[in-house]
């Protein structure tokens, strides 16, 4: 029979940093994985170290641009800054989120957000589904497993600061003015030792450029710049073929279909089947 201290109640965020599978996948660097990665701006089959929990913090907040550049054509741009020396990334697109407070949550809606789970504009199950979020966890979850973690935003009317600190444990007043740009940029700071990585390496980077690739990749039109220690490349491409010339740029032969809902390309291959595929933006 278990003693009475075995038994432990653990609130939300707690069990998000003690349950990681659950929520963001592993968090253990698996050695010497084959993974498709863009390096000097070409998509190639690498040999690299890859933690599916570090990466998929970054895949929750450039998904969101994704996601609102589908509700909004005007959001057309997203930005990606990657800086090894401070251990910082920011994600931002010209976009913008609504400064107000929630008339039931009473707390602005940018930190409702990014730091109270389960919340969202994705939970209308009779909406047909072209977004990727459905849950309401995604960006905080990037939140949650950060030293660091600020919003900004503007609407067109009202600019929005915050800042949370030390795993979303500390959360800062909001600051804020009137401006009108309208944006969204979200910067993180990872906190590295919860995925054993000493600072954002060159392996992940190349994982990342290729993900920020794929999601422009993904919609027509909507262009994507990615910035790394300095290194930078932009991404838009007219439609999925192009992406597809791309991404093998010395095959011949290329069978193209597209409809409403599907674009699918078919070439030949002299190592065995493999595929790649994107539902909703998202690498599947």
């Amino acid at each position: 029979m278990s003693k009475n201290a075995d038994y432990k109640l653990l609130k939300p965020v707690q069990h998000v940093l003690h349950r990681p599978d659950m929520y963001i996948g592993s968090v253990i660097t698996e050695e010497s994985i084959k993974r498709w990665v863009c390096e000097d701006d070409k998509v190639l089959e690498k040999v690299v170290n890859y933690n599916p929990g570090f990466l998929k913090l970054f895949d929750e907040i450039i998904s969101n641009s994704a996601d609102e550049h589908k509700r909004n054509p005007k959001l057309n741009s997203i930005k990606v800054d990657i800086n090894s020396d401070t251990g910082e990334i920011s994600i931002w697109d010209n976009g913008g989120i609504l400064v107000e407070k929630h008339k039931e949550y009473k707390g602005y809606i940018p930190e409702m957000i990014f730091s109270e789970m389960y919340s969202g504009t994705n939970f209308n199950d009779d909406e047909e589904r072209v977004t990727v979020g459905t849950n309401g966890l995604g960006s905080v979850l990037t939140n949650i497993y950060s030293h660091q973690f600020t919003i900004e935003t503007c609407d067109g009317k009202k600019h929005y600061k915050q800042v949370f600190d030390t795993n979303m444990s500390i959360k800062g007043e909001p600051v804020i003015k009137a401006s009108k740009k309208n944006f969204t940029k979200i910067t993180y700071k990872p906190d590295l030792g919860r995925f054993e990585l000493d600072s954002i390496d060159n392996d992940h980077i190349i994982q990342l450029r290729k993900r920020a690739l794929d999601v422009a990749a993904s919609n027509a039109g909507l262009k994507v710049e990615f910035t790394a220690n300095g290194t930078f490349n932009t991404y838009k491409f007219k439609d999925f073929k192009e992406y597809v010339d791309f991404y093998l740029d010395d095959f011949t032969d290329c069978f193209y279909l597209k409809n409403k809902r599907a674009d699918i390309a078919i070439v030949s291959s002299e190592s065995g089947f493999y595929h790649k595929s994107f539902v909703n933006s998202v690498d599947t």
